[in-house]
């Protein structure tokens, strides 16, 4: 039961965390529609439970961004992986409750999400040139 109420808890964290945060990229004009490579956080009371969830992630297709758990100061494992998703699939609340629920599973806390690079997708990505039709005519 009280695992059950510790995981709705998360979910309910990061859910408004979530809320917050796509707020403040709409309001920088970041599309939420275009892929990017973000990096998802988890902890864990220990070293095995945090391995244990790492598998976990990775069988859901996740990439691990660091070869081992890292203990902090909080006493706490932390794993990053990435993924490459849009900025309004990793907020819907179905994919937050999964990964919720699987952290859940190995004892761990799912604890957000950041953008893996600084700029913006709309900057990096290159666009083909159009060229200039202004002035020709249009085939019926």
């Amino acid at each position: 039961m009280a695992a059950d109420l510790r995981e709705k808890e998360n979910l309910d964290q990061q859910l408004a965390n979530n809320s917050i945060r796509i707020k403040e990229l709409i309001d920088q004009q970041y599309n939420v529609e275009v892929t990017r490579s973000l990096v998802l956080c988890f902890s864990a009371p220990d070293e095995e439970c945090a391995r244990a969830l790492n598998k976990a992630l990775f069988a859901k297709g996740t990439r691990s961004l660091t070869r081992d758990p890292e203990q902090k100061s909080n006493g706490r494992w932390a794993i990053q992986v990435g993924v490459k998703r849009s900025l309004r699939d990793v907020v819907r609340e179905e994919f937050v409750a999964d990964l919720v629920h699987t952290a859940a599973g190995m004892k761990g806390t799912y604890d957000g999400w950041n953008l893996l690079a600084d700029e913006p997708a709309e900057q990096t990505q290159k666009h083909p040139s159009v060229p200039d039709v202004q002035g020709r005519r249009v085939a019926a």
